[in-house]
C-alpha cells in the first residue's frame, strides 16, 4: 500500500481531475460518522489536498439519528457516514437525507446498492457468509442449505437480533416470504451447537477450536483477525478458518455495507456531493476500504491483500432498500421462534 504520505499524494493526483484542485481552501464540510475520525483521516486529508475543501469529522457513535433529529434544520452536517443497512436505510426513512443526481454515482454504484434517488449510497461491502475450518472440504453453500439436518449441533452464530443477522434474515424474507423464513429459522435453531453468543470473532474462534463445524460471520471480522490487530491468539485461530462462498439459490451473497448520504439540511450541498463522488474514485476506494479491510465497491480499486486470500463474493442483486423494508418483520420472526433463548 505504501506509506500514508505516498497514498495521500496519489489520491490527490488522481482526484484532481474530478474535484478540481485549488490553491486555497474554498470551504469546509462537516462529516457526521459512526466510524472514528482516525480511520477516515487518510481519505479526508486527500480530498482536502485535491479540492481545497476541508472536512471536519464528527464521531457520532450510535446516536446519529437522535443527533440529527434534535438539530433539525440547524444541523451543520453535510455528509452522513454509517455502517449497516439498518442505520443507512433508517436515515432515509426518517427524512434525514436528500437525494442528488450524479452520473459518476450512476456509473460506479449498481442500483441495488443505493437508495432511490441516491438518498444513500454504498461505499464498501461486508459479505456475510459461512465460515468453516480450512481443512473442511466444504467449497460452497447456499443460505437455504444451512437448515439441512446434517448440520444438527454443528452451527455457531452470534445473537440473531444483532443487526448483521437481522439483515440476513430480512434478505431471506425478501427472497422466500414469511412461512419459509420461519421454517428456516426453526431449522437453524435446531442446528445450533450452542446458544447464540458473542461476536463474529467468537464464532470464528469456536470454529477453530472445534466447538462447531460451521458458523456465520462477516468477512471483515475474519480479515481483521488475520491482520493481527486483536493479538496473536486471535490471528492464529483466524488462520485456520476460511470464508466459504455463500449465496441464495439462484442469487448472490448477502452483504452488509458502509453507506454514505447527504444530510437533509446540508449547508454545503455542492461540496458534499463532490466529496461523495471523490469517495467513489478507485484511489480513494483503495484507501477507505483498507482501513477496516472491507471490499471496495469500485472494481478498479485495489483490495487489501488479505481479501485476495479470503476470496470474492459477488453481492446478491436484491435491492438493499427492499431488504431493509423487511427488517421489522425479521425481528418479529426471530423473537417468535425464540432463536436466542
Amino acid at each position: 500500500m505504501g506509506t500514508a504520505r505516498t497514498a495521500i499524494g496519489l489520491l490527490a493526483a488522481l482526484a484532481s481531475a474530478i474535484v478540481g484542485c485549488t490553491a486555497v481552501r474554498a470551504d469546509e464540510i462537516t462529516l457526521y460518522a459512526t466510524r472514528e475520525a482516525k480511520l477516515l483521516e487518510p481519505v479526508t486529508a486527500a480530498f482536502t489536498e485535491a479540492s481545497g475543501i476541508g472536512v471536519k469529522t464528527v464521531f457520532i457513535g450510535d446516536s446519529l439519528v437522535k443527533r440529527l433529529t434534535a438539530e433539525g434544520d440547524a444541523s451543520p452536517a453535510d455528509v452522513l457516514l454509517t455502517i449497516g443497512l439498518d442505520k443507512t436505510a433508517q436515515l432515509a426513512n426518517r427524512g434525514l437525507t436528500q437525494g442528488f443526481a450524479s452520473s459518476q454515482v450512476d456509473q460506479a454504484v449498481p442500483p441495488n446498492l443505493r437508495g432511490g434517488g441516491s438518498q444513500w449510497i454504498a461505499l464498501v461491502l461486508r459479505p456475510r457468509v459461512v465460515m468453516a475450518r480450512k481443512t473442511d472440504p466444504l467449497a460452497a453453500i447456499d443460505y437455504e442449505d444451512l437448515a439441512d439436518p446434517k448440520w444438527r449441533g454443528k452451527l455457531c452464530m452470534r445473537s440473531v437480533e444483532h443487526q448483521n443477522n437481522v439483515a440476513l434474515v430480512a434478505a431471506y424474507l425478501a427472497h422466500h416470504g414469511l412461512e419459509a423464513t420461519e421454517a428456516w429459522l426453526n431449522d437453524l435453531k435446531a442446528n445450533l451447537a450452542r446458544k447464540p453468543d458473542g461476536k463474529d470473532n467468537d464464532v470464528i474462534r469456536e470454529i477453530a477450536k472445534g466447538t462447531c463445524e460451521i458458523g456465520i460471520g462477516n468477512t471483515v471480522a475474519l480479515a481483521q483477525l488475520r491482520d493481527g490487530r486483536d493479538g496473536a491468539d486471535w490471528r492464529a485461530w483466524a488462520e485456520t478458518v476460511k470464508a466459504v462462498p455463500t449465496t441464495f439459490k439462484g442469487g448472490g451473497t448477502q452483504v452488509n455495507l458502509t453507506g454514505v448520504a447527504i444530510a437533509k439540511h446540508a449547508p454545503h450541498l455542492a461540496a458534499a456531493q463532490r466529496f461523495i463522488e471523490f469517495l467513489l474514485t478507485p484511489a480513494a476506494q483503495t484507501i477507505f476500504a483498507a482501513a477496516e479491510i472491507e471490499y471496495p465497491l469500485v472494481a478498479a480499486a485495489e483490495r487489501h491483500p488479505i481479501l485476495d486470500e479470503i476470496g470474492s463474493f459477488p453481492p446478491d442483486a436484491l435491492p438493499i432498500d427492499q431488504i431493509a423494508a423487511h427488517q421489522q418483520a425479521a425481528i418479529a420472526l426471530i423473537r417468535k421462534v425464540g432463536f436466542d433463548e
